[in-house]
């Protein structure tokens, strides 16, 4: 019987204990396999703001590198060719005086015109083949430069005024508008192309093209660098737009957080995106009326991963 009674005792102070405990106040936020809970005053409360995402057309581009170019070789054959156009010029009429002399029967013998005509030919031959180095070894994009340009780019490359470099990725070379260098994050810097490079890359063996960066940013571009770059090509295609505030980083990848209910956020990894003007261009991963959290994202995901334990 002392039993019996022991055993009620303690069943009834079991059942006293669960019904009379005052439950402690709920969380905000939990964390599980349907994703983030977060109801809407804690929402407000850490400044999480959502909003429809954008769908939008971008320009079609590629990833590749750009190499700034070192300009002291093209700069000696750019004054070779100026030496050997000079040859040429003083050969030329050489010979049309000479020739002048002799039709006017005057102390120019036949011999001596013929001479003259030799080496005008072959001043002249001189100079057509430093004018073509430029092409066969930097590429048909600076042989569109006349000989003011092309000196004119060279005395700015001189004073830190301008960069020249080569852009190499897979079909940069067909249909490219623009290069989007990334020489720091978060920095972008605009190249305007010249034309095709000359040769193809000995890595990636493709054909790239050369382009030329303008003002203060080339100063930042010292001969030799290897920088990231971004091939805009002709037409476009189909995406959404990511604003940078929406972007976390973790895990080694890129995510946001869609809303899949009134208070549940799902967080989703971003695939192929590219920076552009506006934020972030995502190609696919998204649909149309998709609610993403465009500012606040952080504070989801410090509800998701939940409070750290003090070590």
């Amino acid at each position: 019987m002392k039993r019996l009674a022991l055993v009620i005792g303690v069943c009834l102070a079991t059942a006293c204990s669960q019904t009379t405990e005052t439950p402690s106040e709920a969380a905000p936020t939990e964390t599980g396999d349907s994703g983030v809970h977060m109801d809407a005053a804690t929402q407000q409360r850490t400044g999480v703001v959502i909003s429809a995402i954008e769908a939008i057309n971008a320009p079609r581009s590629v990833e590749g590198y750009a190499r700034v170019m070192d300009v002291g070789p093209l700069a000696a054959i750019d004054a070779e060719v100026g030496a050997a156009q000079s040859a040429a010029v003083a050969s030329r009429e050489e010979y049309r005086r000479l020739q002048a002399l002799a039709a006017a029967d005057q102390a120019a013998s036949v011999r001596a015109v013929e001479a003259a005509r030799a080496q005008a030919g072959a001043d002249s031959a001189r100079a057509e083949l430093a004018s073509r180095r430029i092409g066969l070894e930097w590429g048909p994009g600076l042989v569109r430069l006349s000989p003011a340009q092309r000196s004119q780019l060279l005395s700015d490359v001189a004073a830190g005024r301008a960069a020249l470099m080569r852009v190499d990725a897979s079909g940069a070379s067909q249909g490219a508008r623009r290069v989007l260098l990334r020489p720091d994050a978060g920095q972008v810097i605009a190249a305007t192309i010249l034309g095709a490079a000359g040769g193809a890359d000995p890595r990636l063996q493709t054909a790239g093209v050369l382009a030329v960066v303008r003002g203060g940013e080339a100063a930042r571009l010292p001969a030799g660098r290897l920088i990231g770059a971004e091939i805009e090509l002709g037409g476009a295609e189909p995406g959404f737009l990511l604003p940078s505030a929406a972007i976390i980083r973790a895990e080694n990848a890129m995510w946001v957080y869609v809303r899949t209910g009134a208070d549940t956020f799902e967080r989703r990894a971003v695939q192929g995106a590219r920076a552009i003007d506006r934020g972030w261009f995502a190609p696919a991963g998204f649909a149309a009326g998709d609610m993403i959290v465009s500012d606040g994202a952080a504070s989801l995901l410090a509800a998701e991963r939940g409070p750290v334990e003090a070590e």
